[in-house]
């Protein structure tokens, strides 16, 4: 900046010794000097001037050449500066664009002076012209590389939340996979030893890549893969010729896709060692910086993948305990058709106590049980199985549904004798008679059932009911009591159904008596799908779901 202002200054001095004149004079600062007559438009400048203008020295001497030469862009702003210019004196700066020969853009910037005439008029403008790309390019490399910094920030604390709130390996793959290109990478995988080989524990690419990601390892992937498990260090290589000259052997694989390469050792809690290989489609220079974003990434990536592996574990072992709580296999009852399905939430680590049952009763009649414990958690799933069998053993001694309810309700009572491992449970029991239609329904604390009748549509029934079991030993339960046609069917679902429809129960019961239309002569198998998958469509199923349905058959077997 100083030699500029020197420069100014000495322009200056020449104009103000005599202003009818313009010499350019020579200077240690690269820069063009100009004198613009405002009135006529002809200008006098040196080569310099010119040739930053990508105009030949012989080139011509008016300000509409200049201003051909000015980018599209920024023409409408130059045109306003010399109006400007053109009326006033004084000093002005204008900064603007031009392209060369090559296509590629100049930036200049243009200093001077208006100097007025015998009446004080503006006459002309003296001044410099200097290129000014270099600065404009180091200032958006700067730029750039703040946005950067900026955006792998934003993405760490990003990665940091997504992470923390991913369960699953799928998650957590779906999470590195939308940082990829903020590294500029275009695939990442998670490599362990198993045995005497390399498997590929986790991967995902870039979509807009259009790479798929890694299913078999190659043989630059193994080299880098099997150095950093034997360093226990990073290997970065940043281009295809570095491979070449750290890795001969590699040299036909040098020119495939990748350009770029770096794979990180990963610990985990136990100390098993895995790596993580990341590929670039170009050349990298690997920074400080960005590599220990890298490694900090990656750290993370492991953490996650750990828990991961540990939740889906606890998560299947304790998923089967409670399947096989369930009733195996069909339920098949004579005079009534059957179908039901307990579905897993589709969100959080554990599991529930939902549960349904058939049971054939003494009498020859069949009791209809769904039930939903309090809570998530294998020990919610463990009491389920408890109540349930509570419940079946209950039904077989040939007592009523009110008795049923109440026996169950004095046990859960008793197992909640320490109040912060309390845990309630509602439930819908129902004793059908198969022969002649009677129901006889008894409720604690559970969504009313659902009738649907032949040409009717559907409704739920109205049953009066008492707590949820667990709450009050001496609970009592009304029993309701009405006789269904053949062909109709009942309907039990647990509040898990009802509520995935923004928690908001009313529309979740329009929803599922909308869906049950037709249940009458509809697969009851085809249909319990159905409504399970339409609701998890839509909205997802943050709760457990137990869905039981019944139809009561015709005389003679036909449904």
């Amino acid at each position: 900046m100083n030699d500029v202002g020197s420069v100014r200054t000495a322009v200056f001095r020449e104009e103000e010794s005599d202003p009818g004149t313009f010499r350019a004079s020579a200077s240690i600062v690269q820069a063009g000097f100009f004198c613009w007559e405002i009135a006529t438009g002809e200008v006098s400048c040196d080569p310099l001037t010119l040739a930053l203008h990508g105009m030949p020295e012989s080139g011509p001497s008016d300000i509409s050449s200049f201003l051909a030469a000015v980018h599209e862009s920024d023409l409408a702003n130059v045109r306003d500066a010399l109006g400007l210019i053109a009326e006033s004196c004084g000093n002005y700066q204008i900064e603007y664009r031009v392209t060369s020969d090559h296509g590629r853009h100049r930036s200049l910037e243009a200093r001077g002076r208006v100097l007025p005439d015998a009446d004080g008029r503006p006459a002309r403008m003296v001044g410099v012209v200097m290129d000014t790309t270099a600065v404009h390019e180091r200032h958006e490399a700067e730029r750039r590389r703040l946005y950067e910094r900026a955006t792998r920030d934003r993405w760490m604390r990003e990665l940091t939340a997504a992470l923390a709130a991913a369960v699953t390996v799928k998650d957590i793959m779906a999470a590195a996979q939308a940082g990829l290109r903020t590294f500029g990478a275009d695939a990442l995988a998670v490599i362990a030893p198993e045995g005497n080989q390399l498997a590929i524990v986790a991967s995902c690419a870039d979509d807009q890549q259009g790479e798929g990601s890694p299913h078999v390892l190659d043989a630059t992937a193994r080299t880098l893969v099997e150095e950093s498990l034997d360093r226990r260090a990073p290997v970065l290589i940043g281009s295809a010729d570095a491979l070449i000259t750290g890795y001969p052997h590699l040299a036909p694989l040098a020119q495939s896709a990748p350009q770029a390469w770096a794979a990180l050792p990963l610990t985990d809690s136990r100390g098993r060692v895995s790596s993580c290989l990341v590929s670039f489609p170009e050349p990298q220079e690997f920074l400080p910086e960005e590599r220990a974003l890298l490694v900090a990434a990656m750290g993370l990536l492991a953490q996650s993948l750990e828990r991961a592996g540990m939740y889906e574990s606890e998560h299947a072992l304790a998923t089967e305990l409670q399947r096989g709580m369930l009733p195996r296999g069909p339920l098949t009852v004579p005079g009534v058709t059957i179908a039901a399905r307990y579905q897993a939430a589709t969100s959080g680590m554990w599991i529930g106590g939902d549960w349904y049952d058939a049971i054939t009763l003494p009498d020859g009649g069949v009791a209809l049980v769904i039930g939903d414990v309090q809570g998530h958690s294998v020990h919610a799933a463990s009491l389920m199985g408890r109540l349930r069998t509570a419940v079946h053993a209950y039904a077989n001694e040939g007592h009523p549904p009110a008795a049923v309810l109440e026996r169950t309700n004095r046990l859960l009572t008793e197992l909640n004798s320490d109040p912060d491992s309390a845990l309630f449970a509602t439930c819908c029991y129902m004793a059908l008679n198969p022969s002649d239609g009677t129901l006889r329904v008894c409720r604690a604390g559970h969504p009313s059932p659902a009738l649907i009748t032949p040409r009717k549509p559907p409704r739920l029934l109205e049953v009066p009911g008492g707590l949820p079991l667990g709450i009050d030993r001496e609970q009592r339960y009304p029993t309701t009591r009405l006789r269904i046609a053949p062909g109709s069917v009942l309907a039990l679902t647990t509040d898990g159904l009802l509520e995935a429809v923004n928690k908001d129960i009313d529309q979740g019961t329009e929803r599922f008596l909308q869906g049950l239309r037709g249940a009458p002569t509809a697969d009851l198998e085809t249909l319990v799908d159905d409504l399970l998958a339409s609701t998890q469509k839509a909205h997802g199923l943050g709760d457990d779901v137990a869905l039981l349905l019944a139809r009561l058959n015709r005389p003679g077997g036909r449904t």
